[in-house]
């Protein structure tokens, strides 16, 4: 009895093996197929840092600006130097400019730009007996010579242009100062700082005398 009993034990662990064989061999390759796929992992890039937005440069960074001595001079502006017609002004300035009216019985007048920036007048050009006679300048994009602007100090000044500078008391500001640069080379034209109280250029402006030393402009 007990080999009989033997066998069918046998038979039926046979079929419990193979029954659960294809079974788990099956699973082996889905689990394996379920399993994710690592994506490559890309060389780590540089990073670099945005381009600095456009605005006009704080007071501690002025020193970077430069002056272009072919447009701004102690001759005149670009092609159109001291004592050239109106014409000749517009054509090296070349953006339009608006003329201001002479004083009745007087023959100064200034073209300004159009439109003008909004913190300033930007660049007014003044004209007596229909010539060029200087311009003026309050706002920090155009450099003067010795690579200054607006904003920045008498000291700087001083600097830049050592023992050229004649420092004289403002007309009507108390504790400015009127800097007034003569050119390297000789000659009557004049560079002249404004300062405030506290020693920081206002404007500046740069002609021919009588008009390089019209405090009013034209008024």
């Amino acid at each position: 009895m007990t080999p009989l009993r033997r066998v069918p034990l046998v038979l039926a662990i046979g079929f419990v093996l193979a029954a659960c064989s294809p079974a788990q061999e099956a699973a082996a390759p889905a689990a394996e197929a379920a399993t994710p796929v690592e994506a490559p992992v890309a060389d780590p890039v540089e990073t670099v840092d945005p381009a600095p937005t456009a605005e006009a440069p704080a007071v501690g960074e002025l020193a970077a600006v430069k002056n272009d001595p072919a447009v701004i001079n102690f001759e005149g502006f670009g092609p159109a130097k001291f004592g050239a017609s109106e014409e000749e002004v517009r054509m090296a300035w070349g953006r339009p400019l608006e003329a201001g009216t002479p004083a009745e019985g007087a023959t100064c007048y200034q073209l300004r730009m159009e439109p003008m920036p909004e913190n300033g007048k930007g660049i007014l050009f003044l004209f007596e007996d229909g010539k060029f006679a200087r311009y003026d300048v309050d706002v920090p994009l155009h450099v003067a010579p010795g690579d200054l602007t607006t904003g920045m100090t008498a000291d700087q000044v001083e600097a830049a242009f050592q023992g050229r500078v004649e420092s004289q008391p403002h007309k009507y500001v108390e504790g400015a100062r009127n800097l007034i640069v003569s050119p390297e080379g000789g000659g009557e034209a004049r560079l002249v700082f404004e300062t405030d109280a506290a020693g920081t250029i206002v404007s500046w402006r740069i002609g021919v005398p009588p008009q390089i030393h019209y405090v009013e402009g034209c008024g």
